[in-house]
């Protein structure tokens, strides 16, 4: 097995690449060899050769592979475990890190906010940041439950294609996935909340006050900011574009109503049919094939969750339990649950960028100089790119 060649100019970082179905791919510290897990259907290690550093994410989607996020390893701590990995959620496209640059862009806001002592900026921009942080962390952990199942499946040497299964991995993968909707739901109304406030230099909130006649209305939720831009004849291209993907066509209020389904009716995996895991195989060059695996979303979450609330067709799971048991065995899902937990980390991480156009300051950093008298700190905007 070829081990490499080490590269003494690259930076002193591992990397662990999640990749969707639960595989993984690694590339050691300073070494041009990037390896992938599990094995091949075939028992052989797959492995590619990069160039530069840079380009480990190009040659894993040029194997069709879609990366979920990076784990970077930089410190001995991390390696001991004293210290977290570093973990960015990945997007392909020009901006690969749009949380990354998100949390780093509403860090320098909440900075900017407290100097200019204004409290509900502040407060609003440090809430997201956080939050910002947290789905990029429920990403990770849902791509390392996929891992701990394809690894489970892997161990069992009893992978058949398009076989499904439930052991004991995959309700965790599940929770996981509600986790996701929980926290990207709560990062959403934040946004809708900060917008509400400040979008147009705090004219959005004056109109929208004035249309519900209402002087006193504060706005904390999608739904409510939603209501008010629908009552708005004339919106800046930022809102109206925000209203669309909060109608019935767009990716917020499909988020929603999963999030909704979950929250109010039932787990994901049972709010139909019981939905099982799925093992799958993804090709690679020369005819290579590797395992992962596949959880299943169930389409229409509106239907399930309005035909749910009548509460009068609760009988059919057992009445029509041989149809529907049929019905879950050749389902694919509309999504992949990581595969679309994902899209939408990408989607809401895209519009939190959007949504800091719309803040009050410019943001700002903090800088520590280290002299003889001690460390100084100071404050200054962040220059125009």
């Amino acid at each position: 097995m070829d081990q490499g060649s080490i590269k003494e100019d690259w930076p002193t970082c591992s990397r662990v690449v999640h990749i969707a179905g639960g595989i993984l791919a690694t590339n050691e510290i300073q070494t041009d060899m990037v390896r992938l897990w599990p094995l091949t259907t075939a028992g052989k290690v797959c492995q590619i050769k990069i160039n530069t550093f840079g380009a480990l994410y190009g040659s894993l989607d040029k194997l069709n592979l879609n990366i979920i996020g990076v784990e970077f390893i930089t410190h001995q701590m991390e390696l001991t475990g004293q210290a977290p990995t570093q973990f960015r959620g990945f997007i392909k496209q020009k901006s690969i890190w749009p949380n990354w640059d998100a949390a780093v862009l509403w860090g320098g806001l909440t900075l900017s906010a407290f100097h200019n002592k204004d409290g509900l900026a502040y407060d609003l921009s440090n809430r997201i940041k956080f939050q910002l942080g947290t789905i990029n962390d429920r990403v990770k952990n849902l791509s390392l439950t996929y891992h701990q199942q394809l690894q489970a499946r892997n161990l069992g040497k009893n992978f058949k294609k398009d076989q499904r299964f439930q052991d004991g991995y995959t309700d965790l993968v599940y929770q996981e996935f509600h986790s996701f909707l929980f926290d990207v739901g709560i990062m959403r109304d934040y946004l809708c909340e900060y917008i509400f406030n400040f979008a147009s230099g705090g004219g959005l909130k004056k109109a929208i006050r004035q249309s519900l006649n209402n002087p006193r209305l504060e706005i904390t939720t999608a739904s409510g900011l939603f209501k008010g831009l629908k009552k708005i004849a004339s919106l800046t291209e930022f809102e109206s574009n925000l209203k669309n993907i909060m109608g019935k066509e767009g990716w917020l209020y499909e988020l929603g109503q999963y999030r909704d389904l979950v929250m109010h009716s039932a787990p994901i995996n049972l709010a139909n049919s019981q939905l099982y895991a799925i093992q799958e195989f993804i090709e690679l060059p020369e005819g290579q094939e590797i395992m992962s695996v596949r959880f299943p979303l169930p389409a229409n979450p509106s239907e399930l969750y309005s035909e749910r609330s009548k509460r009068t067709s609760f009988d059919k799971y057992i009445n029509q339990f041989k149809e529907l048991s049929k019905l879950s065995l050749e389902s694919r899902g509309k999504y992949d649950c990581l595969e679309y937990a994902h899209k939408i980390f990408g989607l809401i991480s895209n519009l939190s960028l959007e949504v800091a156009k719309e803040a009050p300051y410019k943001p700002m950093e903090q800088t520590y100089t280290l002299t003889r008298a001690g460390t100084i700190s100071s404050v200054s905007y962040v220059e125009d790119e």
